[in-house]
């Protein structure tokens, strides 16, 4: 038989483990920030192996399971706690919580160089130091959207 707890200790425990869960989901980082980072910050920058270029190493390492050849992306080459503040003082905001960057940030876009045969993609690169756009929630960055030369 099943002994039920007395007084009011149990509705103490029951109030603090739902306050402590709540304030886990406010806490920790909402799952489209994650997705941002492993997405599009490479730092420290990423060496490719010998006789590979830095977007064909990255973007094979990014679309692994995708087996189609993606027309461009951007890495972003700086400490995710450097991107955060986009989302406050670092940045300015609009009315779609689209903010540009104070700074500037080195970056690399990736272009597909060739015609798409997957899974041998080419890519080329072009490194710059530019402000960059994303979209913000919450507080983080949740989406690229371009770089502002």
């Amino acid at each position: 038989m099943a002994m039920a707890l007395r007084g009011p200790c149990p509705l103490l425990f029951l109030t603090l483990v739902l306050l402590a869960a709540g304030l886990a989901q406010i806490i920790r980082p909402p799952d489209s920030y994650r997705k941002f980072v492993r997405e599009h910050v490479d730092f420290p920058k990423s060496r490719p192996p010998k006789g590979q270029s830095y977007c064909d190493h990255i973007m094979r390492l990014l679309s692994q399971n995708m087996g189609v050849c993606k027309l461009t992306h951007t890495f972003i080459h700086a400490h995710a706690s450097r991107l955060r503040t986009i989302c406050t003082n670092g940045g300015r905001c609009n009315q779609y919580n689209e903010c540009d960057s104070n700074a500037a940030y080195p970056v690399t876009t990736c272009w597909l160089g060739s015609p798409p045969r997957p899974p041998s993609c080419v890519y080329r690169g072009v490194p710059q130091i530019c402000r960059i756009r994303v979209t913000c929630n919450w507080g983080l960055p949740v989406r690229f959207i371009r770089v502002d030369e």
